[in-house]
C-alpha cells in the first residue's frame, strides 16, 4: 500500500493484499520497514527462470541454449546480494533451472500467443472512495498477450490446486481487473499460471482462472476493508499479528528479526 497525501490517492498492490490475508503486521512492516524484505533461494530461483522467459518471449533470444543461459547468467548475479537459505537442497539449484526453464520452452511457450507485452507496469483506478482517497491498483503482469490474456510465471514446489486458487487467488482478480481498465474492451480478459515445478524432471502445469465483473466487485469490498482499517489504525500502530502460517518464520519472512524473533521465540 502507497499513500499519495497529495493527490490523495491510495495505491494497492496484491502483493500487499496477500501479505494481509497472510499477516496483516507483516503487510504494515512491508509499508513501514521496507529495507527488512529480503528474497531467499527460492526467491532468486523464481527470478532467473522469469528472466529467462522474459527473453524468450521478447524475442532476444530463441533458442533452449540461450534461455538456460540467460537463466544461468541472472542466477549467478543474484547469488552475489543477500538472500536467506531454506530448505531447498543448494547442490540441486542448477538442476532445477534446467528443469524448469526446459518445462517452459517445451509444454507453456508453444501454448502462449508471442506478440505481447513482457513485464507490463499498470496503474488503474478501482472507481472507490475511502475517506476522501481515491483507491488504484498497481503492479506488473508478467506478460499479456495481443488478445487481452494475463499469463503469470510461477516455480512452486508442488502443483497448483486449481479449485483452491479459482475460489480464492486476489492475483488473478487483479490483474484481469487491470488487464480489462487497460484494454477498455467488453471481453473479459483470461489468466493463466505457467507453474514450473522445482524438481530434478521437468514438470509444468497451466491453471487457468475465470474471473468477471462480480469477483471485480467483490474485490472492491476487499480493497475497500482493508484501506479503510489500514488509515483508520494507521501505520505506525502495530497491527493484528498471525504466527499460525508457516511463513511466519526466518526463513519465509524478512520482518522476523523485528517482530516474533525479538522475543526469542527461536522459530517455535
Amino acid at each position: 500500500m502507497r499513500v499519495d497525501t497529495l493527490n490523495k490517492i491510495v495505491y494497492v498492490r496484491q502483493s500487499w493484499l496477500g501479505d494481509l490475508a497472510i499477516c496483516p503486521e507483516r503487510a504494515r512492516l512491508g509499508v513501514t520497514r521496507p529495507e527488512f524484505r529480503s528474497g531467499s533461494d527460492a526467491t532468486i530461483i523464481g527470478t532467473s527462470v522469469h528472466t529467462g522467459i522474459e527473453a524468450v518471449l521478447s524475442g532476444r533470444t530463441t533458442e533452449f541454449a540461450d534461455m538456460l543461459e540467460v537463466v544461468a547468467n541472472d542466477y549467478e548475479a543474484l547469488t552475489s546480494s543477500d538472500y536467506k537459505i531454506t530448505n531447498i537442497i543448494q547442490e540441486e539449484i542448477p538442476q532445477y533451472l534446467e528443469s524448469m526453464s526446459l518445462a517452459f520452452y517445451n509444454n507453456i511457450l508453444p501454448v502462449v500467443s508471442l506478440g505481447g507485452q513482457t513485464e507490463l507496469p499498470f496503474k488503474v483506478p478501482l472507481n472507490i472512495d475511502v475517506n476522501g482517497y481515491a483507491v488504484w491498483l498497481e503492479g506488473t503482469m508478467d506478460y499479456m498477450d495481443s488478445d487481452n490474456n494475463v499469463w503469470d510465471w510461477k516455480t512452486a514446489k508442488r502443483a497448483y490446486n486449481q479449485r483452491s486458487k479459482q475460489k480464492s487467488a486476489i492475483q488473478p482478480t487483479v490483474y484481469t481487473y487491470a488487464a480489462h481498465m487497460l484494454q477498455q474492451s467488453e471481453q473479459e480478459p483470461t489468466f493463466n499460471y505457467g507453474i514450473m515445478i522445482r524438481q530434478l524432471e521437468p514438470k509444468s502445469q497451466i491453471v487457468p482462472i475465470m474471473r468477471d465483473v462480480n469477483h471485480w466487485n467483490w474485490l472492491k469490498h476487499q480493497v475497500r476493508g482493508a484501506v479503510s482499517t489500514a488509515l483508520r489504525t494507521g501505520l505506525d500502530n502495530q497491527w493484528i499479528t498471525n504466527d499460525e502460517s508457516a511463513l511466519c518464520s526466518p526463513e519465509w519472512c524478512g520482518f522476523w528479526s523485528i517482530c516474533k524473533g525479538a522475543y526469542g521465540c527461536n522459530n517455535g
